[in-house]
């Protein structure tokens, strides 16, 4: 082409651009485009008849686009939208009922995921963790007695590693991932590798056949090579496990006893703590029986009855023991693993003898631990009242201590609100919600987030919960985002003016919030 013929396409451009924003073009705009095309070139002489060619197509378009312009004047324009549609990229809006987890993720090391994991799970075995972990990755996990989950991220590699004692949904490969079946552990695997990316996600499943019943565990990461991937891979190995550890005897332990508090109704709580001066892990499990001797010398026979503890695990998670724990001290609560507490009151009405000693006798035949009485007390109250024979003692299960969780309280994306410039009462609001993932490791949702969309004015509550559809959603690198389409009904009493929407969501993961203003118009 010709530089004539592409100047003229240039001007072409710039002409038809601005008729197509609705916006009158300057006279010298048109001057210019008619001038040029008048001028004879004075080179590349062959191109000269479609040159002219291209110069009479481009008059006769000019006419036809002022035409049509002036034309626009006497067309009426259409009702302005205010509410436009989502974007090509947003992730269409559906209305699922919020749905809360009745859990929270805890943040920690990756030493203190793996030292809660050990001390809560009680009936995997084998459990596993990955060695090949370093300081500089931070573990957010997920732990109760059956299961666990734990999220190693790293910032400065910008790799996160995940390891479940569950299977997720795995993606299909797509066109250029691959899947095989490697042996990995003893059993035939499911591998995967998403993309042809060098860090691109990978997922390994399999199955552990321990003491019980098969456990289906999965590695996932994305940041990783092939071999930085096979390197933790091959470095999980099981820990010694509640189920596996040796259950404590009397040898094994200190004990101190002393009253615990009073509740209402004349209820006594009496507390008795122990820890563990061996040279090895062990574990109390289940619920001792109280033997009492009163200062006659006698044995004090109470029926026994387990002791309501809904503060407390249920089913009840043994307490694991660490070898050469400092002695237990009373009416000091413990921030570390490693000891146990036990609770129990008892009633004697209305003799209310006066005790010399009591014996814990521990479960599965573990042996006799007997302590001084003398701060131990009997419980009264309304039961004793009037004459009652009351006569019982109730204890609760061994309970191990542990440290103050700390809860994550912030997701790793921003919330970004993209609002319309207006909205009429009395129609639904279609705007958008950009979430940014502001870490610098890769993030996946692990469970869809709810969220509140709150655009309350003085005197008029509008409000609505939903959750996320996020199940579509991979992978988010950092400073990656994630558009979703959101509808939300302004009601027709609304009153009009500017006033804030605030949008909040929260998961397992943390929670997060954005806001902007929204304004209404009367319809």
């Amino acid at each position: 082409m010709s530089d004539f013929a592409a100047e003229l396409e240039e001007r072409l451009r710039q002409l038809s651009s601005t008729f197509k924003e609705g916006v009158v073009p300057p006279a010298t705009l048109h001057a210019s485009i008619m001038t040029r095309t008048a001028i004879r070139p004075t080179r590349r002489r062959p191109m000269l008849a479609r040159e002219m060619t291209l110069a009479a197509a481009l008059v006769v378009f000019v006419a036809l686009v002022a035409f049509g312009f002036s034309k626009l004047h006497t067309i009426t324009r259409a009702p302005v939208t205010p509410s436009p549609s989502p974007t090509a990229k947003a992730i269409p809006w559906t209305p699922a009922a919020m749905a809360l987890s009745s859990a929270s993720a805890q943040l920690g090391t990756p030493t203190e995921a793996a030292t809660w994991i050990r001390h809560t799970v009680a009936t995997l075995d084998p459990l596993l963790l990955p060695a090949a972990i370093g300081d500089d990755y931070q573990a957010e996990f997920m732990v109760d007695q059956q299961s666990f989950s734990v999220v190693y991220a790293s910032p400065t590699r910008h790799a996160t590693v995940e390891l479940a004692s569950s299977q997720p949904v795995m993606p299909a490969p797509g066109s250029h991932g691959r899947r095989s079946a490697p042996q990995f552990r003893g059993a035939t695997a499911t591998y995967q590798v998403d993309s042809v990316t060098p860090t691109a996600p990978r997922w390994l499943f399999w199955n552990e056949t321990g003491s019980g019943q098969p456990i289906s565990y999965s590695l996932i990461a994305d940041g990783l090579s092939e071999s930085d991937f096979w390197q933790v891979a091959n470095s999980i190995g099981p820990l010694s496990s509640l189920a596996a550890v040796r259950a404590c005897a009397a040898a094994d332990l200190h004990a101190v006893a002393g009253r615990g508090g009073a509740a209402t109704g004349g209820l006594i709580f009496n507390l008795i703590y122990l820890s563990n001066h061996s040279d090895s892990p062990c574990a109390l499990n289940g619920t001792p029986q109280i033997v009492l001797k009163t200062r006659s010398g006698g044995t004090l026979s109470l029926p026994q009855k387990d002791m309501p503890a809904p503060w407390l695990p249920s089913p009840a998670i043994p307490a694991l023991m660490s070898a050469h724990s400092p002695d237990p001290q009373l009416y000091s609560q413990s921030n570390s693993f490693g000891q146990a507490s036990l609770m129990f009151a008892l009633w004697d009405c209305p003799a209310n003898p006066s005790l010399s000693v009591f014996t814990i006798v521990l479960p599965r035949g573990g042996g006799l631990i007997s302590l001084p009485a003398n701060d131990i007390a009997l419980s009264g109250g309304g039961e004793c009242e009037g004459g009652n024979i009351v006569q019982r003692i109730e204890v609760s299960p061994f309970n191990g201590t542990e440290p103050q969780p700390t809860w994550i309280e912030n997701s790793p994306l921003s919330v970004t609100v993209n609002l319309p410039d207006h909205i009429r009462v009395g129609q639904s609001l279609h705007y958008e919600v950009v979430l940014t993932n502001t870490s610098g490791a890769p993030f996946r949702f692990h469970d869809c987030p709810s969220y509140t969309e709150d655009a309350s004015r003085q005197g008029r509550k509008n409000l609505a919960n939903y959750q996320l559809n996020c199940s579509s959603v991979g992978w988010l690198a950092p400073n990656e985002s994630a558009s979703f389409a959101m509808v939300m009904d302004i009601a027709a009493d609304m009153p009009p003016g500017t006033g804030p929407l605030r949008w909040q969501m929260r998961s397992t993961y943390g929670g997060g919030q954005g806001g902007a203003l929204l304004t209404v118009t009367a319809g």
